[in-house]
């Protein structure tokens, strides 16, 4: 029973968010200081938490029981859900690298300077 309901409780959550990031939605305040391929590398990311978040209960609903397999899935599990992190900090990083570099363009060119 408890299978069942993390698989749809998983998916009721992360799977429509991750749908609407692929398409580029977000709030507002997010695609104000977010790029459009930020955001959509962000659904990707969800996808992959997605995934990662189902390799257990797949698994042991598949009757992957054995020892290895238990030892097995739960890496896989970690390894899926760090690489998504990794895609969510690189997409930070990436507009946070954009912004520095727009504000130091414009200090240069003198926009937004009083004389």
């Amino acid at each position: 029973m408890f299978l069942w309901l993390w698989l749809i409780g998983w998916s009721a959550f992360v799977l429509p968010l991750s749908v609407a990031s692929l398409r580029g939605w977000a709030p507002r305040r997010v695609r104000s200081r977010t790029t459009p391929w930020g955001i959509r590398v962000r659904g990707v990311a969800l996808l992959v938490m997605w995934v990662g978040g189902l390799v257990v209960p797949l698994g042991r609903w598949g009757g992957l029981v054995g020892e290895d397999a238990m030892f097995l899935m739960p890496g896989v599990e970690v390894g899926l859900l760090l690489f998504a992190a990794g895609l969510i900090a690189g997409s930070q990083l990436g507009d946070r690298f954009r912004r520095s570099t727009t504000r130091s363009q414009a200090g240069d060119r003198g926009i937004g300077e009083r004389s």
